[in-house]
């Protein structure tokens, strides 16, 4: 088997399954409870806490642990509207969003407010200037992703939440999903940070949200004592430590694995742009783990149906997007709708090979003139 869909899914990494056993067997109390048992759970919890939180140079009370990063941004998008109702009704988010940003935006729209979306540049980024031009008192959200999910562009966060801050009123959440442990942002001006392990080589079915600046919100979901204030539930001990341990190696590990997914982004992109019917659409300065390529005159998900059959397996979009729609952030860059309906994302990892990449490079090769002659003679 060849895996390149790591922007959608990773394997648990085998010290962090190790953290999460010995988590459970160790800290079996409710750490909500009182007694020694409980103590102790919470004490591993709050270390994770103390870990995370310096991180993003917050307090430790500021991590806030929930199912994953939907539930993370419906938190953040409902539970701030519905705690500022009296400041505005305005919320903006960018064309690239995560559906579970654009849907609970969406639902707030039924409600009345006003959700405005801003264009991408022909840099495939968030177009900073119609931000600006959106702001106004009135705002009360912006939220615009750190890394683009299907061409991999990052965005310019910090220009962004400077010119937030210039409105009291309003705050600034960033989905950080596809950037944690992928790529260096500064988080200092961001209020509200979203991310999930099961990125970056951790359990599924976890997220976090970083209220870095302990700002107003209305839980989503009502119950007893937490860790927070903002999501009730018994937290799980076992899935914090292994959040922790997932996060430290995908934060000390940075430098060399963007650096080793550089290389092996650099053989992709030259190998591939020797094709004719090939067009790369991730700009060079994408994150070096997401290569988005188009098909011309070829379809996209005949290429990925037969690599599947090869094991190779990868994808046209996003695995949350839904079935054949256009990529919008491949159409804000080529203009194109036949490029920004036939894409293929390939994502990558340290864990990925350069016999890896040979290998597909080699089917890919052979299926790719398979479908061209199919096309030629048709």
């Amino acid at each position: 088997m060849i895996y390149l869909d790591y922007a959608a899914n990773t394997p648990v990494d085998r010290e962090v399954l190790r953290a999460f056993d010995e988590a459970t067997i160790k800290y079996f109390g409710n750490p909500n409870s009182s007694h020694g048992a409980g103590v102790d759970a919470k004490k591993a919890i709050d270390l994770v806490s103390e870990n995370i939180s310096k991180y993003f140079n917050t307090s430790s009370e500021s991590v806030i642990y929930t199912s994953g990063s939907s539930e993370s941004n419906n938190l953040v998008i409902k539970g701030l509207v519905e705690a500022n109702k009296k400041n505005g009704n305005k919320i903006i988010i960018s064309a690239v969003e995560h559906s579970s940003i654009v849907a609970p935006c969406n639902y707030l729209v039924n409600l009345g407010y006003d959700v405005s979306v801003i264009p991408l540049t022909d840099k495939g980024v968030v177009d900073v200037e119609k931000i600006r031009e959106e702001l106004d008192d009135n705002t009360i959200l912006v939220s615009i992703c750190a890394v683009d999910g299907e061409v991999g562009t990052i965005e310019p966060i910090e220009e962004i939440a400077k010119i937030v801050k210039e409105y009291p009123n309003c705050s600034f959440h960033t989905d950080a999903t596809q950037a944690i442990g992928k790529v260096n942002i500064n988080y200092d001006d961001v209020d509200f940070i979203t991310f999930a392990p099961h990125k970056f080589f951790g359990l599924n079915g976890f997220g976090v949200l970083v209220n870095r600046n302990n700002k107003k919100l209305m839980p989503i979901i009502h119950g007893g004592k937490s860790t927070t204030i903002f999501r009730s539930g018994t937290p799980v001990t076992a899935n914090v430590v292994a959040l922790g341990k997932a996060f430290e190696l995908a934060t000390s590990n940075l430098e060399y694995r963007y650096n080793y997914n550089k290389k092996i982004n650099e053989l992709l992109r030259d190998k591939l742009s020797g094709y004719d019917h090939v067009h790369i659409n991730s700009p060079i300065n994408s994150i070096p783990s997401t290569l988005n390529i188009s098909l011309i005159g070829i379809s996209s998900k005949s290429m990925i149906k037969e690599l599947n059959e090869k094991e190779i397996y990868l994808t046209t979009t996003t695995a949350c997007s839904l079935d054949n729609m256009m990529s919008k952030p491949v159409y804000a860059l080529t203009k194109s709708e036949e490029l920004a309906n036939n894409t293929i994302r390939i994502s990558i990892s340290h864990l990925t090979t350069e016999d890896d990449i040979n290998k597909f490079l080699k089917e890919f090769d052979i299926i790719y003139n398979k479908l061209l002659n199919n096309a030629n003679n048709n």
